[in-house]
Order: C-alpha cells, then structure tokens, then sequence
C-alpha cells in the first residue's frame, strides 16, 4: 500500500500536487491548529487548516484514497515530532513517502526530522516557472562516502552540460574513464544526463550535497 503522510498549511495544493505526481492509497495529513486556538492574543490572517484539510480530503476520497487526519500544536516541535514518528512507525510495512511543503516551519522541521529518523522517502514541493517540481530530499550520505576520490573529482568540477569528454579533459584523464566514472555517479543518483548522441551531465541534489561535504576532502 502507497502511503502519503503530509503537512498541512494554508494551502492544498503541495499536497493535491504530491497525490499526483507519487500516487497513494492513503493518506495521513499532519494539520496544525489555527493559531488563534493557541495564543490568547488575536491573531491577524489566521488561516484554519482544518478546511484546509477538508478540502483535500473530498478530493482525494472522491477518488477512492483513505483520509485521516492528525491534529497538532505546529509551534511546539516536540509534539510535531513525536505525532508524525509514531504515524510512520505505524505505516512501516507499507511504502511510505513524506511531503514536509506545507504548515508551520516548526511543523515542517520536525517532520522533517521524524522522517529522517525512520528512514522514510521525503519531498518537498518546489514553485518554479514553469510550474510545480516534487524534490526529493536525500536522508542518507554513508553509502557515498566510500567512493574513490577520483569519482569524487569528478562530482567537484562537473559543470552543468558537461560531457565525458569535457571531464575528461578537466581531470586529464581518458575519456572511456570519465565515461566510467559518471556512469558509476550516475547509478548513484549524484548526477543526471540529457539524452541525445553527447550526454550531457548535471548534478542532482543529492549530487549537490555530496560536492558541498567533500569539498575540502
């Protein structure tokens, strides 16, 4: 079973977006309390979630996904945290992924946290122009840390549309090697290629992580 497990804020649309792009079965939706349920002061703006949250959920049931809903304090980590653990513990036997877009940063920063604790997949949803991007947010590094320093090398001067001839010319070494190595960072998931007759190269974000890590290495 696909299981989505959500933040959820001011808007649907992370989440409508995530049920697309992932598809899930059920989902699980993290909504915080309107603030003026919290503070004695009145709060400008305040937006409810919790409508949020019914709006997502007639849409998602209309299309035969389960529902259910979480509510929790989104200024108070602790809470945030601990909630949304035992919601993915919970969930372990399926294929979990997290969306941390929406809510409160409190909210989303401990999600985040819970997710990374319970080794689940976790995104985020990113506005572009274009658009709307699902990022994944990579959680572990220590399978990459063994790589040589040569492929390392090669993640620390790699230019977007690099080719293999490219790096090899920048590294001095042969073009069969270079074509190696990001084959290797590739299967990885540190680099990424256009098609076409010359592939041409980009890091992805893990890619991008793993060059700012090494960068004195």
């Amino acid at each position: 079973m696909k299981v989505l497990i959500a933040t959820v804020g001011g808007t649907e649309e992370p989440i409508i977006i995530a049920a697309r792009r992932l598809g899930l079965d059920k989902a699980i939706l993290i909504v915080g309390k309107p603030a003026s349920e919290i503070f004695d002061n009145p709060v400008k703006n305040d937006v409810n979630p919790l409508r949020v949250y019914e709006s997502i959920r007639k849409k998602l049931e209309s299309v035969g996904v389960e529902v259910s809903v979480v509510t929790v304090n989104p200024f108070n980590f602790e809470e945030c945290c601990i909630n949304a653990m035992e919601i993915m513990e919970r969930e372990s036997s399926n294929e979990v992924n997290v969306i941390v877009t929406g809510g409160t940063k409190i909210q989303a920063i401990a999600t985040s946290y819970a997710a990374f604790v319970c080794g689940c997949r976790m995104f985020y949803v990113q506005e572009t122009k274009d658009g709307s991007n699902i990022v994944e947010i990579p959680l572990r590094f220590s399978e990459f840390d063994g790589l040589s320093k040569s492929r390392k090398a090669v993640l620390k001067i790699l230019e977007d549309g690099d080719d293999a001839s490219r790096i090899a010319e920048k590294l001095g070494i042969s073009k069969k090697t270079a074509s190696q190595y990001l084959k290797e960072l590739r299967e990885y998931g540190l680099v990424e290629c256009e098609g076409g007759r010359v592939k041409k190269y980009r890091l992805t974000f893990a890619g991008k992580l793993c060059r700012a890590r090494w960068w004195d290495d």
